[in-house]
């Protein structure tokens, strides 16, 4: 993969991990919230992590990360106990010298607008050594909890929350990072745009029925698809043994640009992030349009 190094903080450090944005949709009331603690819960006993820095609340800010005391358990029920309307819980091991290994974000709501509603939303950051299996088998886990909208995992910019200027670093280095994906690039503002479709391409990705059916064409080869729960998981990996290793970048090349077509009809564009020029914005949608496969 690319050199993925840029500023940040006081060291220069690694600005990658594999991620798993999950877009749900069912109304969340205590018999979920508890499948919720479920997840976060599988989640740290794959990573072999635990949280330490903790952020709450709708209009959270920097002033409002504190350490976790007592556990993560006794924060998220703090979050979550008498669940009624909305509410925000990140979790991750962040600190001002180091960035995270590890990283969820808890956004739940039973929001629903005349027109539309926004969905409930889980965020979560692997270290980088796990391996594609292990993310691949988190995200079957997580399907057969929840009602799943839309999923999806690749490389990921990591960004410190504690030094406010590594957003703009990281974003200005997607420029050069073709298959790395960010919060304040392909995830920005989907609450409302995933209703309609899916912001690109990515290792791993599950789709609801209502996605699938808008798909033109049949799963090419060197993609694999399979239901689970009537939605879709599609992939780019290499499946020859049980780790699905990470095919070789002219592989990647390839697969990432059929996928591409494959989801065409599907995509939608996100709000051009605040770090990112208009050229450099629209050249970033079109990464994958290189051949048509």
């Amino acid at each position: 993969m690319e050199n993925l190094t840029f500023p940040l903080c006081i060291s220069e450090t690694f600005l990658y991990i594999v991620c798993s944005p999950l877009y749900t949709d069912v109304w969340i009331d205590e018999k979920i919230i508890s499948i919720l603690e479920e997840i976060v819960e599988q989640f740290l006993s794959l990573t072999q992590a635990q949280f330490t820095k903790k952020r709450s609340g709708e209009n959270d800010a920097y002033v409002n990360r504190r350490n976790i005391r007592g556990g993560w358990k006794k924060v998220f029920h703090r979050a979550f106990d008498n669940f009624d309307d909305s509410n925000i819980l990140i979790l991750d091991n962040c600190t001002p010298q180091q960035l995270q290994t590890i990283y969820t974000c808890i956004k739940v709501t039973n929001y629903r607008g005349s027109s539309h509603f926004v969905y409930s939303y889980l965020y979560f950051q692997f270290p980088l050594d796990i391996e594609w299996s292990t993310v691949y088998q988190f995200m079957e886990y997580v399907n057969s909890k929840l009602t799943i909208h839309y999923a999806s995992a690749g490389y990921e910019m990591a960004f410190n929350d504690l030094c406010p200027k590594s957003s703009g670093y990281g974003v200005r280095a997607l420029n050069q990072l073709k298959y790395v994906n960010s919060e304040y690039t392909e995830w920005n503002g989907l609450d409302l745009s995933t209703r309609f479709g899916v912001p690109c391409p990515n290792f791993i990705q599950i789709l609801c029925s209502e996605l699938t059916q808008k798909m033109a064409s049949e799963i090419p080869d060197e993609l694999h698809g399979k239901l689970l729960n009537t939605n879709l998981f599609l992939d780019i990996l290499d499946r020859k043994s049980e780790k699905m290793p990470e095919p070789a970048l002219e592989q990647i090349k390839s697969r990432y640009q059929k996928l591409y077509w494959l989801l065409k009809p599907l995509l939608v564009s996100p709000e051009r992030s605040m770090f990112m020029k208009k050229e450099d914005w629209e050249k970033r949608l079109r990464r994958f349009e290189e051949i048509q496969s």
